[in-house]
């Protein structure tokens, strides 16, 4: 689509309401207010003014009203003397893609982050860091991402460098749209998951979504954020674009996966990836109450209900903690120890908890003597803990290199997850064992140590206790 040119002055006569886009960079920005200049059923693009060129601004005018709004490009967020809320956002644990500001208000009213893939295998939490950002400052946001991809993360990396393999076509696990659930629940803004088309990949895994309408629900809900952001009227627009959203996450959760043999009997996606109550009960067979429930719950229009509390777990539907670290030296220890511990599959999962931590805690002093001291201090013992094991380091030749990946938006994931409840108090301690050896001295200014300075109660690296703080 070719957008007409129009200059600054043209801009300034309208005397538009006015926006402006920060991003991790300009591309990003633009791709943005493409998507909006096309097929739009709120705005209509009058044209873009390059003056200059790196800093675009787009003008559209109002369907409904024929008011005028525009907004401004400003790539990089580095390029920029930044206000201190978007500074706060970039700085947290991870920089989102854009952060769309009201320059009328001074006020961050959007926060969107897209990809060209699906997040799949070790990479489906890789943006966790960025989503809870926007989550903790109640900015509503976004996550576009695909139904489908391809996994490559059991290959080494010279492989995948040299385009060797074409990886395994997976999805996304249930977990990814529950969290942006319970997100929205326990900060009281929507935290969004968009999921696009993937048709090859798709049609590898027995799935049609073409008319499922990713991009149009994408475009609706960032333009009404816009609309609204200065014309109460469009609230209920926004609700409805809120809700159709909650409702593509939904569906994908409780879609049937035994699609090649009708004679079994139905099993969804959360049946796989979450069995466990009652959040299970409720997005099955209560979803559609509680998507209505959700959007009308952070639009300020009714009060929390215990009914639609995701994470007041049954912890007699959990399983025993299976794992893939019974080689690591703590693990192995308190297997030994028969420290009860338990997850939510029956298969191998990344996190284990606890509800015995007085006994966790002594084990603890016992296989780290030389920190007793610092252990005691810790753990509040009347509460769980999580065990999140995770990496930091890789050995590369005779050097370590820092791996944040995907440990940082494991540890947000999960942390949010299990260790706090829908009102954001906290419910679990949280125990992160880097389970690799690293070397004495090492950045604490990573993504990951970013993760860990929030969540961890107890940090153990190079099986020492490290002082977080």
């Amino acid at each position: 689509m070719r957008l007409p040119i129009i200059t600054n002055l043209d801009i300034k006569k309208l005397n538009p309401y006015c926006f402006l886009i920060y991003s991790d960079n300009i591309l990003e920005s633009i791709n943005i207010l493409d998507l909006l200049a096309r097929d739009n059923h709120f705005l209509q693009i009058i044209g873009v003014s390059y003056e200059p060129v790196d800093q675009a601004i787009y003008l559209f005018k109002e369907r409904k009203n024929g008011r005028y709004i525009c907004i401004k490009i400003l790539g990089r967020y580095e390029n920029w003397d930044l206000p201190s809320g978007i500074l706060d956002l970039i700085n947290f644990i991870d920089k989102p893609d854009f952060v769309i500001v009201d320059e009328e208000k001074d006020k961050e009213i959007f926060i969107g982050e897209t990809t060209g893939t699906a997040n799949v295998g070790n990479s489906q939490w890789q943006r966790e860091g960025r989503k809870i950002s926007a989550a903790l400052k109640q900015i509503p946001m976004i996550y576009q991402t695909y139904y489908s991809g391809t996994d490559r993360s059991m290959f080494d990396q010279e492989i995948i460098d040299y385009g060797d393999t074409t990886g395994q076509v997976r999805e996304p696990t249930s977990l990814q749209v529950i969290n942006h659930f319970i997100y929205s629940l326990r900060y009281k803004a929507p935290s969004l998951v968009v999921y696009y088309s993937n048709p090859e990949y798709d049609k590898v895994l027995n799935f049609d979504r073409s008319n499922t309408g990713g991009k149009e629900l994408f475009k609706n809900y960032v333009t009404l954020s816009l609309l609204n952001s200065f014309d109460s009227a469009y609230k209920n627009y926004k609700k409805q674009a809120e809700k159709n959203i909650y409702k593509q996450m939904l569906n994908y959760i409780i879609e049937p996966l035994n699609r090649r043999n009708v004679s079994l009997i139905p099993f969804k996606r959360i049946d796989k990836d979450f069995p466990v109550q009652p959040t299970n009960n409720i997005l099955k067979n209560h979803g559609d109450e509680f998507i209505k429930y959700l959007t009308d719950y952070t639009n300020n229009d009714t009060f929390l209900k215990e009914d639609f509390d995701l994470i007041k777990w049954e912890f007699k539907t959990f399983f025993k903690w299976s794992h893939r670290y019974k080689g690591t030296r703590l693990l192995k220890y308190l297997a030994k120890q028969n420290l009860p511990l338990l997850s939510y599959l029956k298969i191998p999962t990344k996190v284990g908890f606890t509800f015995n931590t007085p006994k966790l805690v002594t084990l603890l002093i016992n296989f780290y003597p030389k920190d007793r001291n610092k252990l005691i201090k810790k753990f509040n013992k009347s509460l769980p803990t999580l065990i999140v094991p995770t990496l930091m380091f890789q050995k590369k030749g005779k050097k370590f290199i820092s791996k944040v990946d995907p440990g940082t938006g494991e540890l947000v994931a999960f942390s949010e997850l299990f260790a706090k409840d829908v009102k954001n108090q906290k419910s679990m301690n949280i125990l992160v064992y880097v389970h690799v050896p690293g070397p004495r001295e090492f950045s604490t200014n990573t993504k990951l140590f970013k993760a860990i300075k929030y969540y961890a109660d107890c940090l153990i690296i190079n099986e020492r206790i490290y002082e977080i703080r």
